[in-house]
């Protein structure tokens, strides 16, 4: 009897340690540059992994209007599409479409995460 109560904590043990192992992805970050005169840019990318994350950098001033859209072949619920506002507010995760008239000047982060794996992806993004 006392094996089962010994052999139990250690499996959870070597659980942990897989899960723990298999918890790194991979983060690929960019910055969003707009050609010059132009007033959009679009990215194309594949999400490998639930576990990775595609984050991309856009430098906006306070009262443009930033547009995001994404669109892939899988629906929306396998990816998260998130816009995250300067100043650490709460990022904006439920959709893939916004049009936000930006509330201040600095380095907004769009972020694709996979909710099943593999996602592929285009977003477009515009400042006006």
């Amino acid at each position: 009897m006392k094996r089962k109560f010994l052999f139990l904590p250690l499996m959870i043990l070597f659980a942990a340690a897989a899960a723990d192992g298999q918890s790194k992805g991979t983060v690929v970050e960019k910055e969003i540059k707009f050609a010059k005169g132009k007033t959009s840019a679009t990215v194309k990318g594949t999400v490998e992994s639930r576990i990775d994350s595609h984050i991309f950098h856009v430098k906006a001033n306070e009262g443009q209007t930033l547009k995001v859209v994404m669109t892939s072949p899988k629906p929306l619920r396998d990816a998260h599409l998130c816009l995250v506002i300067p100043g650490g507010e709460e990022p904006l995760c439920e959709k893939r479409n916004y049009t936000l008239k930006l509330p201040k000047t600095g380095d907004y982060e769009i972020y694709i995460e996979a909710i099943r794996e593999p996602i592929r992806y285009v977003i477009t993004v515009s400042i006006k």
